[in-house]
């Protein structure tokens, strides 16, 4: 019997397109492929949502790799890449069927630190239970150690869990755990056949 229901963040309840975004900075393609790869495309972008690296280092490691014309967008994409991020809006309705079915939820994202400057994006946050982000636990989805930490954190038995993430290889991990999910594509009509599906009602 279902209980909890877990919510990725980016691409289930927020939009996040890295690549929309760079546009905002040139228009030269190979310049805005060059930012991604050395960005948000990066080992340096694993380290910063697993909390392991600083800003202020990845603006200067992305730096060395390009060229110097680039180097004032580094900073600004650093500081602004979320706030062009803007919320799935109709999540916020299933979030609230889902309480008002009495329905624990909760938030398990990677994530960096400037999860504090990107939560009023998240459509009906006061309706979680719980928030679990990767950088505060050094780890990443869809690695073991931090779906055991959740799962421990908030005393939770997996197979009383459904799990909504954007990644196939998210779920799978969930899987080993015996938690059942979902690989959210937009479509909210697949979602909820799948919650009919495993008797979760809203």
């Amino acid at each position: 019997m279902i209980k909890n229901v877990v919510f990725d963040m980016g691409n289930v309840l927020i939009n996040y397109k890295p690549e929309a975004f760079i546009q905002s900075f040139t228009s030269n393609e190979k310049h805005q492929q060059m930012l991604l790869n050395e960005i948000f495309y990066s080992d340096l972008w694993q380290r910063y949502d697993r909390g392991t690296i600083s800003k202020n280092e990845i603006i200067k490691k992305a730096s060395t790799n390009l060229p110097e014309a680039l180097h004032s967008s580094v900073s600004e994409i650093m500081d602004t890449w979320y706030e062009k991020m803007t919320p799935i809006s109709e999540m916020e309705t299933i979030l609230e069927h889902l309480k008002e079915n009495e329905y624990q939820l909760f938030l398990f994202s990677n994530v960096s630190q400037d999860f504090k400057y990107i939560k009023h994006i998240v459509p009906g946050l006061n309706y979680f239970d719980g928030l679990f982000i990767s950088s505060d636990w050094k780890s990443l989805k869809p690695e073991e150690e931090l779906y055991q930490n959740f799962f421990d954190h908030f005393d939770l038995l997996p197979s009383e869990c459904f799990f909504i993430d954007d990644l196939e290889a998210n779920i799978k991990a969930a899987a080993t755990f015996g938690m059942n999910g979902h690989v959210f594509d937009g479509d909210i009509s697949k979602l909820k056949n799948h919650f009919y599906k495993a008797n979760i009602y809203i």
